[in-house]
């Protein structure tokens, strides 16, 4: 039995669950995942009742039945980070969420997805932690997740700067920095063409959540690296479920020799909320229709991405250099929840 396969029927051995349930917990590809849970279906060791997943009697005399007994649960006084935010953070989270509530509509155009305000939250919390935000000049590569105005509500950094393809997030993060009264620069900007030279060395720390197919991920680590100061340092969100093993190998490696070290690697630090809007959930959940059953709808989150923080060993280099365009291929065969993989 492969591994996906024995963590699902470990995991159901406990208690039953959606496949949503079981989705949120997984660390693979969600391909594989998928046909992992259509195999255990057809093999009649999983059967599927109200929405609820559940074990056979022939899958329960496969299994060690003491297992259940040793199944670690999620931290739920942390949400899982390892550490909780101050009372002063709380108080940022509250006004936070009431201005994300307005967040412009996402676009699968732009492969858009949007943190919970929470996770968004316990980013800065973090940066703050390691030294990242306090006087410090920070680039954000893209910012569905408003993490801009997050970090300026704190009141804390020297200067923030978006760049960002969408015109449209501009305009929000412009006008809540007037309602506000934020400091917060927007440069509409596509990773795919040349830096802007006076950005070039700049910031003390970039964040990112990348394109995930190998040219989308070069180029936004390679403008990030050429945008921050020797000894400066990156935050990078990467998914399980649409990059595999032997793509994350790729990636650290190109981490690596580009002078960078990997200091933290926290799994499912992000967790993406689905919209309130029907038709930008169902345009990233084609996916289900291989299922061999209906799943029902999502009640729980079920995509979250790794949080990794880089810092330069003082001289890093871009895998890309500032000033040359980058090709970018946007989806590719891993990307398993967007649209144009079905068209």
């Amino acid at each position: 039995m492969n591994r996906i396969k024995q963590v699902i029927l470990y995991s159901l051995l406990r208690k039953p669950k959606s496949f949503w349930e079981l989705l949120a917990e997984n660390q693979y590809l969600l391909g594989d995942f998928v046909k992992a849970v259509n195999d255990l279906y057809e093999e009649g060791l999983i059967k599927e009742h109200k929405g609820k997943l559940s074990l056979s009697k022939d899958a329960k005399k496969l299994l060690n039945v003491n297992a259940a007994k040793f199944y670690a649960e999620k931290c739920k006084c942390c949400n899982g980070k390892g550490f909780v935010l101050s009372e002063e953070f709380q108080k940022l989270l509250k006004t936070f969420k009431r201005i994300s509530k307005q967040h412009p509509p996402i676009l699968a155009e732009f492969y858009q997805g949007k943190i919970i305000p929470e996770d968004t939250v316990f980013r800065v919390a973090l940066m703050h932690k390691y030294g990242d935000v306090v006087d410090k000049n920070i680039l954000l590569i893209g910012d569905d997740d408003l993490l801009s105005i997050a970090l300026a509500l704190t009141n804390l950094p020297k200067r923030i700067v978006v760049f960002d393809i969408d015109k449209r997030l501009g305009e929000f993060i412009e006008k809540v920095s007037r309602k506000y009264k934020l400091e917060i620069e927007f440069v509409e900007y596509d990773v795919a063409n040349p830096l802007p030279k006076e950005f070039v060395k700049k910031f003390d720390a970039f964040s990112t959540e990348p394109l995930e197919t190998d040219t989308g991920f070069k180029a936004f680590i390679a403008r990030g690296a050429s945008c921050i100061k020797a000894g400066g340092s990156g935050y990078i969100g990467l998914t399980a479920l649409e990059v595999s093993f032997k793509r994350w190998a790729k990636f650290q490696k190109m981490i690596l020799d580009n002078g960078f070290v990997i200091t933290d690697i926290i799994r499912n630090f992000s967790w993406y909320c689905d919209s309130e809007r029907e038709e930008e959930r169902e345009q990233y959940q084609e996916f289900v229709k291989a299922l061999n059953f209906n799943p029902g709808k999502p009640r729980t989150w079920w995509y979250a991405s790794t949080l990794i923080r880089i810092e330069s060993l003082g001289k890093h280099k871009a895998p890309v250099k500032w000033n040359k365009k980058i090709k970018i291929i946007p989806v590719d065969e891993e990307s398993f929840t967007h649209p144009e993989l079905y068209e």
